[in-house]
């Protein structure tokens, strides 16, 4: 398998590194790459399940999504998975603050958790300074 390389990396280590002098086109052009992104896996009947700004890259002039590794098909069986010790549904997947609160309270994934972890990527975008992306804690 032949990879491109990120050479500037991930949309949070963009953000660290430039966002003071980012201007918002960057930014939106992000976003909408992502978005983008995430319709394609939503077309495909797929949930991403760890959507988050270190799980998209800049590759060259476009944004991509990465770490498919917790993508799960729309309609996957959980309690199926559970038996075969794949997927365990007490455990949550994902980074916080991008995980919805739905599945925070023991629901299942939908591709409604991907939009609202785009949500979250849309405000850590916007907010400045980016800091540590840590809600409620101090940069």
């Amino acid at each position: 398998m032949i990879l491109d390389y990120a050479e500037d990396g991930s949309l949070r280590n963009y953000l660290d590194k430039y966002y003071s002098t980012s201007d918002w086109n960057k930014k939106i052009d992000y976003l909408q790459d992502t978005i983008l992104g995430l319709k394609y896996i939503h077309e495909k009947e797929l949930i991403h399940r760890d959507l988050h700004i270190g799980n998209i890259l800049n590759l060259k002039h476009n944004a991509v999504i990465t770490d498919m590794g917790l993508c799960k098909l729309v309609n996957y069986d959980a309690s199926e998975c559970t038996k075969n010790k794949v997927y365990d549904k007490t455990k949550i997947y994902g980074v916080m603050p991008y995980v919805a609160p739905e599945v925070l309270r023991g629901k299942p994934y939908t591709q409604a958790a991907d939009i609202y972890s785009f949500g979250m990527i849309m405000y850590f975008t916007a907010r400045a300074p980016h800091g540590s992306g840590r809600v409620g804690l101090p940069g």
